[in-house]
């Protein structure tokens, strides 16, 4: 009789049963955490057909961190060894997460495959594109249209190098000598950083003729910390920056002559570019009459002996230079 490990008797009770006869993702399968495990991706990484490079990559690191990733390898042992049958729940539980990790419409194409290895290699020829020349070209002619713009470094930085990963999964270069590789890759880590530093606002032109300044040109990522701790920088700077003080006093001044019980209109301005009183809020205490106050009443403080027109062209004050207008309510 075949005994299974104690491991596998671990993994399959952390897998709640499938509903049988449906591919229905109601009820995700994996979606409940056991012995804070998660034992599902993602739904950000879920596979929808656009974002295989992304799946590909937190499929392989979760089954290889659960010890499962030979699955899509298939190299179990085979049928007829004592070991196969434990070796095939396993696979019966990774073809589960398989599915589950796929939105219903890509599941549902390779829901009758046997394997865990036969579901991962049907995906694999239909949405990695490896060697795609078109989705070389479309990648590179995004990394060449991108912009800092309003992004900060960070994003901006996180951008291109989403770009660049993309892009290095599908034009794969295969080198024999050690050497080589790596002078190509200190070559194309240099080109990545002309692309980065080309594209930053000119705001940071003082930063980037530093980083290129130097005899031995820093990484790509030392760059982007440079030219981070700048922006910080500014950042720091900005915030700390006092209040003009003179601009306080001379607010504070083209103020003084108002009237704290004198309410005016909001959004409406005088000739003279100060704030029109509304009289229809006024009241005179002394004479019990509207559309003035006690200080501007008539009976107490007399009328006025010069005329409008003396008023505004000849000595005494300008016409609208900001002077508040009487109109109506008098006391007489």
């Amino acid at each position: 009789m075949t005994t299974i490990d104690e491991s596998a008797k671990t993994d399959m009770s952390e897998v709640p049963p499938l509903n049988e006869g449906s591919s229905s993702h109601n009820e995700d399968v994996m979606s409940a955490p056991s012995k804070g495990e998660m034992q599902n991706i993602q739904a950000a990484y879920r596979l929808n057909g656009k974002n295989y490079l992304k799946w590909s990559q937190v499929v392989q690191t979760f089954l290889k961190g659960k010890g499962k990733v030979r699955h899509l390898l298939g190299t179990g042992p085979k049928e007829g060894d004592p070991k196969f049958e434990a070796w095939d729940e396993e696979d019966s539980m990774v073809m589960a997460w398989l599915w589950n990790s796929m939105t219903p419409e890509i599941s549902d194409t390779c829901m009758f495959l046997s394997t865990a290895k036969d579901i991962w290699d049907s995906i694999q020829q239909t949405y990695s594109k490896v060697k795609d020349a078109a989705q070389v070209y479309d990648i590179r002619t995004k990394t060449a249209s991108t912009k800092q713009g309003n992004n900060s470094v960070t994003e901006y930085a996180n951008t291109l190098q989403n770009l660049w990963q993309e892009l290095d999964h599908y034009r794969c270069i295969a080198m024999k000598c050690s050497d080589d590789a790596a002078t190509l890759k200190k070559v194309m880590e240099q080109d990545r950083m002309y692309d980065f530093l080309a594209s930053l606002n000119v705001d940071f032109d003082q930063v980037r003729v530093q980083i290129l300044g130097n005899d031995e040109l820093p990484s790509l990522n030392s760059a982007i910390s440079m030219v981070r701790a700048e922006e910080s920088r500014r950042s720091v700077m900005l915030q700390s920056q006092p209040v003009d003080g003179s601009a306080m006093i001379s607010k504070q001044g083209s103020n003084k002559n108002l009237r704290m019980d004198q309410p005016f209109m909001e959004g409406r301005r005088g000739d003279g570019g100060r704030p029109t009183i509304n009289r229809d809020n006024l009241w005179c205490t002394y004479c019990k009459k509207s559309r003035h106050t006690k200080d501007r009443c008539w009976k107490l403080v007399g009328k006025p002996s010069t005329s409008s027109k003396k008023w505004g062209n000849k000595g005494g004050q300008p016409t609208g230079q900001g002077q508040i207008h009487m109109t109506g309510g008098t006391c007489a």
